[in-house]
């Protein structure tokens, strides 16, 4: 596709947008069956957005192309088109710009449910490595829909459209809901705060909470430590993004953008020589100077020889090569850190604040996370009873 076309796709698509915003309110009706495959391509969005996305290019290219057969998205096929490129240049940006909760950091053909050299009709993509097994035939019906039936993908594109707009608007609700309680934060103790922690890492796909709660005492540590003055914290990474770079999950830089001190988060992994090899790995050529390998999982270590190891392991290195190499667990870390904080209602505020603007723009935080955590702080009694 030339530039015109992507910018001829993109207007398409910001029409569809505001017409449909202008009149969410209304009542709507479309042909039979379209809403109820819509509907589950919503129940499973969270865990595929990958496929959703692909699905959304494919409607946008039947509607500017309606002769070309979109079950062929590769430029291989006979027939076919890109439609990794359409997604880039189209796609991407568009649910970046409006739905940046559900939007992939770079294109939706790269993911392996969508990026291997099948054909998306009924036979052939039968072999998608898409595991949930409704999600797939609703895929790959819609597109034999399309394929078979003038107009259908416009239907398709207002409705799916419809859809994430009007689950935007409820999480943004869920949002501000949320934040307007944590603001009558009562006094708390560390650890109340850690006991609080604890649980909610404890809940199901938690692996980013403990990331954001160490987040939010850097936020905290970095302005009063003298050991970090001049020092930036960089914004979180998407755990899941396919174009993720770095050195580690929690990254300080100096002055001189120069990377200081990193912090690697395991999630119920125990710490072992292995993971301290990787890290050295990571560190090296670099300025790092000080890097945390913390875990959740409890006991930290393997086993105790493994602890012994390991901490043999880590004063060799910085004998070696000056690099400090701290493994520990995150709970206690936290205990370390907090004592650091003035107010530990601003840590609690600040982490609920985190909680949301990590909702807001990927899909690692969900309206669960929010729930459980408001459940946690009734609980423990920092919250006024509704």
């Amino acid at each position: 596709m030339k530039e015109q076309e992507y910018e001829d796709a993109m207007r398409l698509l910001e029409r569809y947008y505001a017409d449909i915003e202008r009149a969410i309110d209304k009542p709507t009706h479309y042909s039979d069956g379209i809403e109820s495959r819509v509907a589950v391509l919503m129940e499973h969005l969270l865990k595929n957005k990958s496929v959703v996305a692909a699905l959304f290019t494919s409607l946008v290219k039947k509607i500017i192309d309606p002769k070309q057969d979109v079950r062929l998205p590769r430029t291989e096929f006979e027939g076919g088109y890109s439609g990794r490129s359409l997604d880039t240049h189209v796609t991407a940006p568009f649910f970046k710009r409006h739905f940046p909760t559900y939007a992939n950091k770079e294109s939706s053909f790269l993911t392996l449910a969508t990026r291997e050299s099948i054909k998306w009709t009924l036979k052939d993509g039968q072999d998608l490595k898409i595991r949930n097994q409704p999600l797939k035939e609703v895929f790959l019906g819609v597109l034999d829909d399309v394929q078979k039936r003038r107009g259908r993908a416009e239907e398709y594109l207002d409705c799916l459209i419809r859809a994430l707009l009007l689950r935007s608007k409820d999480e943004a609700k869920l949002f501000d809901t949320f934040l307007a309680t944590q603001d009558s934060v009562g006094v708390v103790g560390i650890y109340q705060i850690i006991s609080m922690l604890r649980e909610h890492f404890a809940m199901p796909y938690s692996s980013r909470l403990p990331v954001i709660a160490l987040q939010t005492a850097y936020q905290l540590l970095l302005p009063s430590v003298l050991r970090y003055q001049g020092k930036r914290l960089e914004i979180l990474k998407s755990h899941t993004s396919s174009d993720r770079k770095g050195f580690g999950d929690i990254e300080i830089f100096d002055k001189n953008r120069q990377p200081f001190e990193v912090v690697e988060v395991k999630h119920n992994i125990s710490l072992d020589r292995y993971i301290i090899a990787d890290i050295i790995k990571k560190a090296q050529n670099t300025t790092i100077q000080r890097y945390y390998a913390l875990t959740t999982n409890e006991p930290n270590f393997t086993d105790s020889n493994e602890e012994i190891y390991v901490q043999s392991f880590v004063l060799n290195i910085k004998q070696q090569s000056g690099l400090e190499i701290i493994p520990n667990g995150i709970i206690p870390s936290l205990k370390y850190y907090l004592r650091f904080v003035e107010d530990y209602s601003e840590f609690l505020s600040r982490y609920a604040q985190n909680l949301v603007a990590d909702a807001k723009n990927s899909t690692e935080i969900t309206p669960k996370h929010l729930q459980e955590w408001q459940k946690i702080c009734l609980k423990f009694h920092i919250l006024p009873t509704p």
